[in-house]
């Protein structure tokens, strides 16, 4: 039986390594079940924009290391090296709690998946209240950009709202707007704000948790509940239905 995690690094194939993480400067992460993912082509391309193309052979020699189990693999680029960390992963939350706080930007590369892991480490332990699960990240207004591991989005009527401003290119929420226009609904962009959020459905969403409605955002001192959303149980099993 294999034990997680594992830890690879790419030599023409995949080495196990033992050496410790060094900085990371592109990474991409996703769920995959039983050797079953969702959208791991969107991964890849947005791996590849940022660190380069892969070389031959790599996810040919990959998939079979995620061939069982509930599993969080990471690819990485790191000084120069790619790396392959094959993880257990967490239940999906069914719903998210998250913090929110006036805090600085803690990003130095926020279209960037990876280099700023750190920082967001950091940013949640010192601003998250006790008992919710990230941190919202907001623009010097103090409009909701995205969450330290997810994107967030809202709904105004049968619209759905992306926030404005810049945030990682998220891929769940790629494929959220991608059907809501096929469906013929509008996809808005506009900032979120906190007031918005007390009268509007909220969904924090990434490829670990997919579709995830925030029931609580918090402050030090006051809770607000965004309401729920009549169409979110369809909507998630839309999402968990797409592994392939």
């Amino acid at each position: 039986m294999t034990s997680y995690p594992s830890k690879y690094a790419w030599h023409g194939d995949f080495i196990p390594r033992d050496f410790p993480d060094g900085p990371i400067d592109v990474a991409d992460s996703w769920r995959h079940i039983n050797g079953r993912t969702n959208g791991l082509d969107l991964h890849l391309a947005r791996f590849s924009q940022a660190a380069g193309s892969l070389p031959a052979g790599f996810v040919d020699a990959m998939l079979p290391l995620l061939a069982h189990g509930e599993l969080f693999p990471r690819i990485a680029l790191s000084q120069g090296l790619l790396l392959l960390d094959v993880r257990v992963a967490p239940p999906p939350r069914p719903t998210t709690s998250l913090t929110y706080v006036q805090a600085p930007d803690p990003r130095t590369q926020p279209e960037v998946k990876g280099p700023d892991f750190s920082a967001f480490r950091t940013h949640r332990s010192r601003f998250g209240v006790a008992g919710t699960d990230d941190v919202v990240i907001v623009d010097t207004q103090g409009a909701l950009l995205e969450t330290t591991t997810g994107a967030l989005l809202s709904f105004d009527g049968d619209a759905l709202v992306v926030p404005e401003g810049t945030k990682l290119p998220s891929v769940t929420l790629h494929q959220i707007t991608t059907r809501a226009k096929q469906l013929g609904k509008r996809v808005i962009s506009r900032p979120l704000t906190l007031e918005h959020a007390t009268t509007h459905p909220l969904w924090f969403c990434n490829s670990l948790h997919g579709i995830s409605p925030v029931d609580q955002l918090c402050t030090e001192t006051t809770t607000t509940t965004p309401p729920a959303h009549p169409d979110v149980a369809e909507w998630q099993a839309w999402w968990w239905n797409q592994f392939r």
